[in-house]
């Protein structure tokens, strides 16, 4: 008979999983621009979730974090489950990329461009046209500048982190 075991998670991490967790939704708050198009710091909680925890348990960190985001400062916007699955997206994809892998350059270019075209420019744009009616081009034409900018900063930033989270060594 074949098992498949779930993804345990022991107490000491969970704590870790909660801390980044409210770091990703304080570093979220830091932001500006619209509804449409806004930069935050939230890609930084994002980023160590899928580092330090894998795709798994980063995704579902993100989810958690959205919603506690959700319910804190509803004033935004509120719930919306499209942007949960976005919350959720990012942080796997970057576990796919950095969970117990070397910090790789060319891990961090590859990863943050596909949280930008999937995420971003993707499935964002669709939850923007969805949530408030705004035509599909328009919101993905004031988004693109954004989109081509912001994750060349990103990547530098991720390498800081990520090289720092190495030194530090908080997994076992």
């Amino acid at each position: 008979m074949v098992t498949k075991e779930k993804p345990q998670i022991e107490l000491r991490d969970l704590v870790l999983l909660g801390i980044i967790i409210a770091m990703k939704i304080i570093l979220g708050r830091f932001s500006i621009g619209s509804n449409v198009v806004h930069v935050s710091l939230g890609f930084i909680g994002s980023v160590m979730l899928g580092y330090m925890f894998g795709p798994v348990w980063g995704a579902i960190g993100g989810g958690i974090s959205d919603l506690v985001a959700s319910v804190l400062f509803s004033n935004q916007g509120g719930f919306f489950i499209g942007f949960t699955l976005s919350a959720m997206l990012g942080p796997l994809i970057y576990g796919w990329f950095f969970y117990q892998k070397p910090v790789k350059i060319w891990r961090i270019i590859v990863a943050t461009l596909l949280v930008t075209v999937i995420i971003n420019l993707g499935l964002n744009t669709v939850w923007v046209h969805l949530l408030y009616g705004l035509d599909i081009k328009a919101a993905l034409i004031q988004r693109l500048p954004k989109e081509t900018i912001v994750p060349w900063i990103q990547m530098v930033v991720d390498y800081f982190v990520l090289t720092a989270l190495a030194r530090v060594k908080l997994r076992k």
